[in-house]
């Protein structure tokens, strides 16, 4: 699916960047003196960023994981100052199943994160970072901060003209953001805005407790992860260029103010946590095609629990898809495992029959197929299965 704005998105763009653009004055932080009301241009902005959220949240890309959520949500907690919480911020974090690398903020405290990317951290304090530093983009109001500025520059067109580009096979992550969503999470802030939201969100973790080392080292691992793969997403931490900054913010950040500090990092409790999301992540990253990184993802989750069947069973599937050398050895090595780590999981058992048949292992393969058919009696492939061992039958 392709995101192409057409002409009517196009007004309706131009429309909001003159709509909210009525006030000129600074923005204060939320939680700061002056700050507790909200301006005219500002407030309009909330009751948009309302109606997106709607549209996104009924888009059927959130990633139901209550015990995950809740984790998420607590290290958010975390981070917020005494002050803040008597702000009009709701400050939450939701989960989108997508395996790109993003999370943004909406300027009324509400963050959402990617599968992608939470995939990619590999501690505590790497994911306070990435919130601190999105948590930062609400408090100082950078949302509106945008909008006035486009008003007043050749931004709009700049931005409208990037609303018009199609993003190919990552359309799917992006068809449900409005404008709003589009600025905090495809085409960022200022330059002066996220170096803001590098230093006041780092400031955060380390009051919370986080060790600040980590936080160029997320960045440095998505920079190394695109380079690898060659490749540029559409969204802001899947940019090389942003992703390169961020680096460099950080570690002079470290070399001015943490020198010296040190503080908690949470990667067992991270991992441990996380394994349903490594799991469902690596799903996505197999369908479009990313073996390697779905490999990297189901490592993760069998470091955690060996005999994850689910994990098991996705790791022989990356190796019979890929089909690289020793790949289908590989991958009926897992399929295997996975079925000893549970008889009763019914997807091995037809993989692993029809890697047998197509090896001329008549007899096991039939006994694999049959198998499968009475773990899954419902299966949506069953006449074909049933196609296959008739055929067997009649060899």
């Amino acid at each position: 699916m392709y995101l192409v704005f057409n002409a009517s998105k196009r007004t309706l763009w131009l429309g909001i960047v003159l709509f909210f653009a009525a006030g000129c004055s600074s923005a204060n932080p939320m939680g700061s003196p002056a700050a507790g009301q909200l301006e005219e241009d500002e407030k309009r902005l909330w009751k948009t960023v309302i109606e997106e959220q709607k549209r996104l949240d009924r888009s059927g890309t959130l990633y139901d994981d209550p015990a995950i959520t809740q984790y998420v949500n607590e290290v958010a907690q975390k981070l917020i100052t005494p002050s803040l919480r008597s702000s009009p911020l709701t400050v939450r974090v939701k989960i989108v199943k997508s395996p790109l690398l993003n999370a943004f903020a909406f300027p009324n405290g509400i963050i959402y994160a990617h599968t992608g990317i939470l995939a990619r951290i590999e501690n505590e304090a790497q994911l306070a970072t990435l919130l601190g530093h999105e948590l930062t983009h609400a408090t100082h109001r950078h949302t509106i901060q945008a909008f006035r500025s486009a008003q007043r520059s050749s931004a709009a067109l700049a931005t409208f003209q990037l609303l018009t580009l199609p993003f190919g096979v990552f359309g799917t992550a992006a068809t449900a953001l409005g404008s709003v969503g589009y600025v905090a999470s495809v085409s960022g802030y200022s330059r002066g805005n996220e170096r803001e939201a590098d230093r006041e969100g780092l400031a955060l973790a380390v009051a919370a407790g986080y060790a600040p080392e980590e936080a160029p080292k997320l960045f440095e691992h998505l920079k190394r992860d695109l380079e690898f793969r060659k490749i540029d997403e559409p969204f802001f931490f899947g940019s090389h260029p942003r992703l390169a900054e961020r680096v460099a913010s950080y570690k002079e950040l470290i070399e001015e103010r943490y020198a010296t500090r040190s503080g908690e990092l949470g990667e067992e409790r991270y991992r441990r946590t996380m394994l349903p999301l490594y799991v469902e992540n690596a799903r996505t990253d197999l369908a479009i095609g990313r073996f390697d990184l779905a490999e990297e993802s189901l490592s993760r989750a069998t470091d955690q629990q060996p005999n994850h069947p689910q994990a098991l069973y996705l790791l022989g599937e990356v190796a019979r898809q890929r089909n690289g050398e020793g790949d289908l050895q590989r991958s009926e090595q897992r399929y295997r495992q996975a079925i000893v780590a549970d008889a009763h999981y019914p997807e091995p058992h037809k993989t692993l029959g029809m890697l047998l048949l197509k090896r001329g292992d008549k007899q096991e393969a039939r006994n694999e197929l049959q198998q499968y058919l009475q773990l899954a009696p419902q299966a949506s492939d069953r006449a074909y299965v049933e196609q296959e061992l008739h055929n067997l039958l009649q060899m």
